[in-house]
């Protein structure tokens, strides 16, 4: 990939984008997801560091981009995952509502309807371990 110094202005500066982190207790980040608009979809994008994952971070952070993709009045919440990656199959299957999903090319693309979200996700809680950041 090219230097994130050079593309991540553009992308923490979309209009509409939804960008969250978890830190640690010395203020490190560790964990991070964002939202995405493309059109009447919004793309969600997950990312946990290795030595944190398994704890329900990357759990935590879908719920609460659910959330802003609720509030948002998206009618499609989306991710890309490669297709064998464990985790991700493992968080999406402990979602509270359907997950369609179809797969090309190695990499499959998972969907909920936002109707599905707003009968499914459970009211939010407010954490004072994650962070949100709007633009």
């Amino acid at each position: 990939m090219a230097d994130p110094q050079t593309y991540l202005p553009a992308l923490l500066g979309r209009p509409g984008s939804v960008h969250l982190a978890a830190r640690d207790t010395t203020g490190r980040i560790v964990a991070v997801g964002h939202l995405m608009p493309d059109h009447s979809a919004v793309e969600a994008a997950l990312l946990v560091e290795d030595s944190w994952q398994g704890q329900g971070l990357g759990t935590r952070l879908l719920y609460h981009l659910g959330h802003h993709a609720l509030r948002g009045g998206w009618a499609t919440l989306y991710g890309l995952v490669l297709s064998g990656d464990e985790r991700m199959d493992a968080l999406l299957r402990h979602v509270p509502v359907a997950v369609h999903r179809s797969e090309e090319g190695g990499t499959v693309t998972a969907w909920v309807q936002g109707r599905d979200l707003g009968a499914g996700l459970p009211g939010r809680r407010r954490s004072c371990f994650l962070r949100t950041g709007h633009r």
